[in-house]
């Protein structure tokens, strides 16, 4: 079972590494194109700005779901030190169903309110529903609670690093 989560999870964050290299790509393009505008004679685009920004939410919406498969979070570890075997055990399960809870509760609040002010609200320059924008922080939150489940799930039986 170990193995098909950590092979799922793989697939998941191969994924996530592809659609965030090419939206960092995307990005650079626009920002390049919104410096070099103003350099040279022409009307600088009022959305690039906007674009870029929206962009690099859906990158760290979505890259959060990296950190979670890489376990790379920051921790203070003076504490865990002290403890025992079982203690950190313990310790580093709560961290990890906590970090779960927080992705479950922001997709509760996610789904329960975006619907309900993003549709009505629209971007300054582009004139595009919210919504869309908001929609990062939903799929970003979907795939932080795949892994998430992953690392409690493997970490409980066993199959990953500490803290």
């Amino acid at each position: 079972m170990k193995d098909i989560l950590i092979k799922a999870g793989g697939y998941a964050d191969k994924a996530v590494n592809v659609v965030c290299t090419f939206l960092i790509a995307v990005m650079t393009c626009i920002v390049l194109l919104q410096v070099s505008t103003r350099f040279l004679p022409v009307k600088n685009p009022s959305w690039t700005e906007e674009l870029s920004r929206y962009i690099m939410i859906y990158i760290a919406y979505i890259g959060a779901s990296i950190g979670i498969r890489e376990w790379t979070n920051v921790g203070v570890d003076f504490v865990l030190n002290r403890l025992s075997k079982v203690g950190k055990f313990v310790v580093n399960a709560v961290i990890r169903i906590a970090i779960l809870v927080f992705w479950c509760v922001v997709i509760y609040l996610s789904v329960k309110i975006f619907p309900k002010t993003g549709m009505r609200q629209y971007s300054a320059s582009m004139k595009f529903p919210i919504f869309y924008a908001q929609l990062a922080i939903v799929i970003g939150a979907v795939l932080s609670i795949i892994q998430s489940v992953i690392q409690v799930i493997t970490y409980m039986i066993g199959g990953v690093k500490n803290a």
